[in-house]
């Protein structure tokens, strides 16, 4: 049994809770630790009770809080560069010899995979436990048929749904920042996130949460509707949720 809990999700800080009955661990840890904390709570835990933090890049918004955290912090090595240039020392690192491959914390099986965004060594993840999978792939420009491969075996998928690109095309963004975040290293669209939840039917995907929602160019109704409606038209019956920037999300469970 693995679950998945959304503690925040957004472009203000984004912190993901993995858990078995015997582990839990976090994917990234981009919100204070008071948000940290009231994630694990709604989830019965503690900070004692982390094995560690896996980290997807090193933008501010997925580091935040990892040095008050005090658990150990599993980084590729290209991060773990870049997150010292703009924290100080990583303290509690622990090095694994070939990070693209899979390693364990505690009874979870973790999976990089690479994924396309403006960072030194962008990565999502999968995370097994017996034959149930969870993923978190969020931060990407385009999708891409790596990414794809690397989801469709979980049962739960925390997906990127950032922006609907004609409120970011209108909006008050500078111009340099609206073309960085349509980039093919930027942020995955609503309209991209809905070809990416078409490729996901009649695979092992049973729920689909959008993720990473812009406060300032998306609506959660705008990003549900458009790749709920790219399903319904095919009659998927893959159920599709939202997780939220100031919210704690539900606690989805790999069935």
């Amino acid at each position: 049994m693995i679950k998945l809990l959304s503690i925040a999700s957004g472009s203000k800080g984004n912190s993901t809770l993995i858990m078995t009955d015997n582990t839990a661990i976090l994917c990234d840890a981009g919100v204070s630790c008071a948000r940290i904390k009231e994630g694990l709570r709604k989830a019965g835990l503690t900070l004692s009770d982390l094995s560690g933090v896996v980290v997807t890049h090193e933008h501010s918004d997925h580091i935040y809080a990892i040095p008050k955290l005090g658990v150990p912090v599993y980084a590729h090595e290209q991060t773990i560069c870049a997150m010292y240039r703009k924290q100080g020392d990583v303290k509690n690192y622990r090095g694994v010899d070939f990070y693209e491959n899979v390693f364990k914390i505690g009874d979870i099986d973790v999976i990089p995979f690479r994924i396309p965004h403006d960072a030194v060594y962008p990565l999502g993840y999968t995370f097994a436990c017996g034959d149930k999978k969870v993923s978190v792939a969020t931060d990407m420009g385009i999708p891409t048929r790596g990414v794809l491969n690397n989801i469709k075996d979980s049962q739960v998928v925390l997906l990127e749904a950032n922006h609907d690109v004609e409120m970011l095309k209108n909006g008050e963004y500078a111009p340099s920042l609206k073309r960085r975040i349509l980039s093919n290293l930027g942020h995955l669209s609503n309209d991209s996130s809905a070809i990416m939840a078409e490729n996901l039917i009649g695979t092992a995907v049973q729920t689909l949460v959008l993720g990473h929602l812009s406060e300032n160019n998306n609506l959660p109704e705008l990003a549900l509707g458009t790749v709920q409606g790219k399903l319904e038209a095919h009659s998927s019956d893959i159920d599709v949720k939202i997780a939220l920037q100031h919210e704690i999300g539900e606690i989805y469970e790999a069935k």
